[in-house]
């Protein structure tokens, strides 16, 4: 795998499932990586809806290249998590105030990556599942 290989279109499918509210929630749309020099750009638009519920989502960070991976940044410049590109299996763990982030990636570039998220706190329970497909 090459840092390169993250770079353009991606079709997204997301499943989330709130355990808290007890609501299970899709989201279809497009990721789009793109490279300004060391740092890659990345922008997610798409359709979350549930049973009752249709919304427009978006959400943006910042990849910097690092020699075995990336840093990602949250779009604001602050810290999320690292991911290193030589191991196509790998956990992350991030903490957010009084939220617990732990992340599960599944690396199969340049066509493919899965994502899931457990997250938990006072006011979180859910966990989340996205499949990403070069487009």
């Amino acid at each position: 795998m090459n840092h390169s290989d993250i770079i353009g279109e991606w079709e997204i499918t997301r499943n989330i499932e709130d355990k808290l509210n007890q609501k299970k929630f899709e989201l279809e749309g497009l990721g789009n990586f793109t490279d300004n020099d060391e740092l890659y750009h990345y922008s997610e638009v798409g359709l979350l809806k549930s049973d009752s519920f249709h919304s427009k989502a978006h959400q943006d960070y910042i990849w910097i290249i690092k020699p075995k991976g990336w840093k990602i940044n949250f779009s604001d410049g602050s810290y999320f998590h690292d991911l290193e590109l030589v191991n196509s299996e790998q956990r992350v763990y991030h903490e957010c105030v009084n939220d617990v982030y732990r992340g599960e990636f599944l690396l199969s570039l340049p066509n493919d990556f899965k994502v899931t998220w457990n997250v938990s706190g006072p006011r979180k329970d859910y966990i989340s599942h996205t499949y990403y497909k070069k487009i």
